[in-house]
């Protein structure tokens, strides 16, 4: 299996073959999909903008729609296609396909989507976490192939993670395990816990990162401020890949903050790699803060077990593991 910028990744205009599975995944940004043809080829992967705000309430069946819209027009130009796969980064209760918790797009939570595009679209549709599905991918052509316990740590939109023990993917009684978003940390070791998403999620980074630039206004992000604009998650990351050092920080202490809550899970479950995926451009800074905090935190002996590493898989993992647990 090859991600989309590989050389083996069969072109985009190749002929449908019977048996293609097609992946999406709901992005913060963006709508993301492609189609795994049967040889694990991801080929035609691309993004779609949002029609409509998602992080507006009111704009749930707009969502829905535009959504359906796609998928039917992916079936038209591909129809080889005998299943589809959907990757959320929110709770999803595996057994009824409901999306219980969905931060950025939280119009989608009080809709049967399922239900919707199933009947729609006429052929199977499987919903899954986004960190379960972009986990799925990495064993089977990333970083965690050959590897039977292990946890895949998605950061983005939210904060989740993919479990894999025994070589299974664990979703709990009601597919909802992997919530590492709503661990509790002591962030700033004043006895007051908070929930781990509300630090380390993009949305909270840039949060975070607003309230710094009001007492340091040396970062090339203030600049970008006074032109008029706003800035992302995406920015922050650039910044600290040209050297802003503000960013670099604020990433840093994110990678902090996500080892306090990472020891404990490999104390548990003595794991033998935590892959972390996300912004791709981001792991250079928040591996190594992860792994220094969780070293510290880990038990000796069970931390000498386990590698931190970055995902290998970019932005097209979650496509292509929604694609093969469709």
């Amino acid at each position: 299996m090859a991600s989309p910028n590989s050389p083996q990744t069969a072109s985009a205009n190749a002929t449908a073959q019977p048996g293609e599975r097609l992946g999406v995944d709901l992005g913060s940004h963006h709508i993301r999909l492609g189609v795994l043809d049967p040889a694990g080829q991801l080929r035609d992967f691309h993004r779609e903008n949002y029609a409509a705000d998602p992080a507006d309430a009111q704009n749930g069946a707009a969502l829905a729609t535009q959504l359906r819209t796609i998928l039917q027009q992916a079936l038209q130009a591909q129809p080889g296609v005998t299943a589809i796969g959907i990757a959320f980064p929110g709770l999803i209760q595996h057994s009824t396909q409901q999306i219980l918790k969905l931060a950025h797009a939280p119009g989608l939570t009080g809709i049967n989507l399922h239900a919707e595009l199933q009947d729609a679209l006429k052929v199977p549709v499987h919903f899954e976490n986004s960190a379960n599905a972009a986990a799925f991918a990495e064993m089977q052509a990333g970083a965690a192939r050959g590897r039977h316990d292990w946890l895949y740590l998605h950061i983005g939109a939210n904060v989740s993670a993919g479990l894999i023990l025994g070589g299974q993917l664990q979703r709990g009684k009601s597919g909802l395990a992997g919530a590492l978003g709503e661990m509790a940390i002591d962030p700033e070791h004043t006895g007051e816990f908070v929930p781990l998403e509300s630090m380390v999620s993009a949305e909270s980074i840039v949060r975070r990162t607003e309230r710094r630039l009001q007492r340091d206004s040396t970062s090339s992000l203030s600049r970008l401020k006074l032109l008029g604009g706003s800035y992302t998650y995406d920015n922050i990351v650039e910044a600290a890949v040209q050297g802003d050092d503000l960013s670099r920080l604020m990433l840093q202490r994110t990678g902090k903050f996500i080892g306090m809550a990472i020891a404990e899970v490999i104390n548990l479950l003595n794991l033998s790699l935590v892959a972390i995926g996300g912004a791709p451009a981001a792991r250079r800074f928040l591996v190594p803060a992860i792994a220094t905090e969780a070293e510290q935190r880990a038990s000796e002996i069970i931390y000498a077990d386990c590698q931190i590493v970055a995902a290998e898989l970019g932005a097209e993992a979650s496509v292509i593991g929604a694609a093969l647990l469709a």
